[in-house]
């Protein structure tokens, strides 16, 4: 029993910690001055440096939430690909996505069971029968 609680305090920690940690970095997207010499020196535009700060803001906000994690944790995923081929390329550290891939993976996983799906509807259909 104490196993259990424990295991779910720490995957609340994780979850938290991924949460706010990708809140911080889609809003840095915006005004940072490493993220704003970054995506240029990338290849990257402004756009697109503003779309991926959205995509992990909103992500962070869904990875905050049972529910909702496991979506979080998708669209998080698909971005540290991206971010791992983008350092990959330019010969930079690779450890940031691949240790987000990593706990954010785990939180997604350790979330499946309780994420929101739309309710299944019966829809009774009538026939003519002839």
């Amino acid at each position: 029993m104490a196993n259990g609680k424990a295991a779910r305090a720490i995957l609340w920690l994780f979850q938290v910690w991924a949460a706010f940690a990708f809140v911080v970095i889609g809003i840095g997207k915006f005004r940072n001055p490493f993220w704003l010499a970054a995506f240029p020196r990338w290849g990257y535009s402004d756009g697109f440096r503003m779309l991926i700060g959205a995509l992990e803001f909103a992500a962070g906000l869904l990875i905050a939430f049972p529910r909702t994690a496991v979506y979080g944790a998708v669209l998080i995923d698909a971005i540290m690909i991206g971010a791992f081929g983008t350092l990959l390329l330019n010969h930079e550290k690779l450890f940031p996505p691949i240790f987000w891939l990593v706990v954010v993976s785990i939180v997604g996983y350790a979330r499946r069971k309780q994420a929101w799906r739309l309710a299944a509807r019966s829809v009774t259909a009538t026939v003519d029968t002839v």
